[in-house]
């Protein structure tokens, strides 16, 4: 084992480590003195240990532990909440819609990818239904907004600024181009399956219904990975130590998810 030289410690954490060292030193000589009134270190950290000894009994017996931990001094996780007795990390303010739009956001979203996929290789039923699950989703997933901002005027609001420094506002124009993309998109493709129109204007809706669709595909793209963009911009560590990463996991998220419900819907394409 490599003996710790103080010396090798920064001079900006030099004082407050010599500081912790002298006072520990003078705890131990005032034990070793035999003095009644100063704060033992072998009694604290026998008491340490046979606590930490029965918190393992009791994983041991009940398979979770019910008990508090120990405190470690100058470990990490804060004893005391912030300023004016708030925590140090808030929780996120959101309620049960914005992880739901989440969810249907990056399902309908990489849905669209899916049924430029599929009808590029001619696989036209799994692109229909694909086209399908995008367009319900792009009606849901504004209205899950709308219930959590509380008032429906507010995401207008959000549509009248475009500012792409702003992940909040970059998704509100995605959620709506996506919408245009999906549903004119889906009455094209199903105009043009049920041949409802003849010559000219069932080519032209053949037309339609692929260039839509390619835009579907694009922000659907965005509009699955855009979320985690913005969590990854807020103050949780779990969150913003990995903002790099959480739009590739948010999108393989909703990539699977869409993949899963077209499978569940009876369609299972051969390798």
């Amino acid at each position: 084992m490599k003996a710790f030289c103080l010396h090798e410690v920064p001079c900006r954490d030099r004082a407050p480590l010599e500081r912790r060292i002298n006072a520990v030193a003078v705890q131990v000589v005032a034990a070793e003195c035999g003095d009644q009134h100063a704060p033992s270190v072998r009694s604290s950290t026998f008491m340490n240990e046979s606590h930490l000894d029965k918190l393992r009994d009791d994983a041991w017996q009940r398979g979770a532990v019910t008990g508090r931990g120990v405190d470690v001094a100058g470990g990490p996780i804060p004893r005391k909440p912030g300023y004016y007795g708030q925590p140090v990390v808030r929780p996120p303010v959101w309620t049960w819609e914005i992880p739901i739009y989440f969810f249907v956001g990056g399902l309908g979203g990489m849905s669209a990818v899916i049924a430029l996929g599929a009808l590029l290789f001619h696989h036209f039923g799994v692109a229909r239904t694909a086209m399908w699950v995008a367009a319900v989703a792009s009606v849901l997933s504004p209205i899950l907004l709308i219930l959590d901002l509380g008032r429906p005027h507010l995401f207008i609001h959000m549509l009248r600024v475009f500012k792409p420094q702003s992940a909040m506002s970059m998704g509100s124009w995605i959620l709506t181009a996506f919408g245009m993309c999906v549903v004119p998109g889906l009455i094209a493709l199903e105009l043009q399956t049920f041949h409802l129109f003849a010559g000219a204007i069932d080519q032209i809706l053949g037309v339609a219904a692929v260039i839509l669709m390619f835009g579907s595909a694009i922000f659907g793209m965005l509009l699955a990975t855009y979320t985690g963009v913005l969590i990854g911009a807020t103050a949780i560590p779990a969150w913003s130590l990995h903002h790099r990463l959480l739009p590739i996991h948010f999108g393989a998220a909703g990539l699977g998810s869409a993949a899963a419900l077209l499978e569940l819907l009876g369609h299972r394409i051969a390798p």
